[in-house]
């Protein structure tokens, strides 16, 4: 998921209306996971700080503050809860590794040290919202299989409909993820998940997004369960890219410190 007006790099936009599916858009395996292969590319290798809000049709509201750089052991990205009182200090690394697996962790003032998180535990909710914590890494395309299965009409753009299958269903929350990609700016603007029963669950979208320094960035991202009929949302109020942040923040000392 500090800083300069706005808010931060994520993945996906829009409140969509479907307006139209055409069967003459249909593609096999590699042009699906080399469009998402370009998106991921497109993504800028350059170091940013935002502070985000996250909130939950309960009323809770968290207040976080994000770092992210491209390391030599992957994107990382650390986060810390800045409110309320009774979760500041919760803080989280991630790593992006490819095909040599994400590490996530996890430390929290009660525990005293971070733990790293994998298994069923990245099938929870973060923070309480509708957001898994699987949902804030980015996926190893190897471990998925890919096929474009249509169009469909999302705001202005025209975008891509691309289905990812794990491989692995029993390693993942989810059996089935749809993304609507639109191809010419390689952005991501609706992600849909089904349960393992394959029935839809949730639907990821952006609602506001604009150039920030020159990069596309998603300012408001919302995530609605249309099972619990609930919705979280996540708003990145400032960001700056190009800052100078030492390597020292992605490390577990810094995490347990």
């Amino acid at each position: 998921m500090i800083m300069r007006h706005r808010r931060s790099n994520g993945a996906i936009t829009g409140i969509a209306v479907m307006l139209a599916l055409s069967s003459a858009a249909l593609a096999g395996d590699d042009d699906g996971r080399q469009l998402i292969q370009k998106v991921i590319d497109a993504i800028p290798k350059v170091s940013l700080q935002a502070n985000l809000t996250l909130a939950s049709e309960d009323g809770s509201v968290r207040l976080l503050d994000l770092q992210r750089k491209p390391t030599a052991d992957g994107d990382a990205s650390y986060l810390e809860v800045a409110g309320p009182q009774n979760l500041r200090n919760t803080r989280f690394l991630f790593i992006e590794r490819g095909p040599e697996g994400s590490l996530q962790y996890i430390h929290t003032p009660s525990f005293g040290r971070s733990v790293r998180v994998g298994g069923d535990a990245r099938k929870q909710s973060f923070l309480g919202s509708e957001f898994y914590v699987s949902d804030l890494i980015m996926p190893d395309l190897d471990a998925f299989d890919f096929r474009i299965t249509g169009e469909e009409e999302i705001g202005t753009r025209r975008c891509r409909l691309v289905e990812s299958i794990p491989k692995n269903p029993a390693d993942e929350p989810y059996s089935k993820v749809v993304m609507a990609v639109d191809p010419t700016d390689l952005l991501i603007l609706r992600t849909q998940f089904f349960d393992p029963k394959g029935k839809l669950l949730k639907v990821w979208t952006i609602d506001k997004i604009e150039k920030v320094d020159g990069y596309w960035t998603p300012l408001l991202h919302s995530v609605a369960n249309v099972q619990d009929n609930t919705r979280s949302k996540l708003e990145i109020n400032e960001i700056k890219y190009n800052v100078d942040i030492s390597n020292e923040v992605f490390t577990k000392p810094y995490l347990e410190r």
